[in-house]
């Protein structure tokens, strides 16, 4: 019986690894994207709506937020000074979309 005892350890693993597989697929959720002007003014994009809020980092002016709830979203950049935080309203995500939303031109 020594033989089998990583049988039960080895089942769990799996079943594990197939949960994280699972769960990370996720096609009824949207991902928002786009690039913010200056592309070092803000650290932080935000993705806000009635039932979810998500938080992406800027990096060389881009940034991308994954597995948001289809719905209707404002995305909020979040300037540094001397820049202002900057709303781009009305952004609908569909299950599954990517939606590319372009600039954000950050103001002084």
């Amino acid at each position: 019986m020594k033989n089998d005892q990583w049988v039960l350890p080895a089942l769990f693993l799996a079943m594990v690894a197939l949960f994280a597989f699972v769960k990370h697929q996720q096609p009824d959720r949207a991902v928002v994207k786009g690039r913010v002007k200056p592309y070092n003014a803000a650290l932080h994009v935000w993705a806000v709506s009635e039932n979810d809020t998500s938080v992406g980092a800027v990096q060389n002016g881009q940034f991308e937020i994954r597995n948001l709830r289809p719905g209707k979203y404002r995305v909020i950049a979040e300037g540094l000074r001397p820049y202002k935080v900057t709303t781009k309203p009305d952004i609908t995500l569909n299950a599954g979309a990517i939606v590319d939303i372009g600039e954000i031109v950050l103001d002084q």
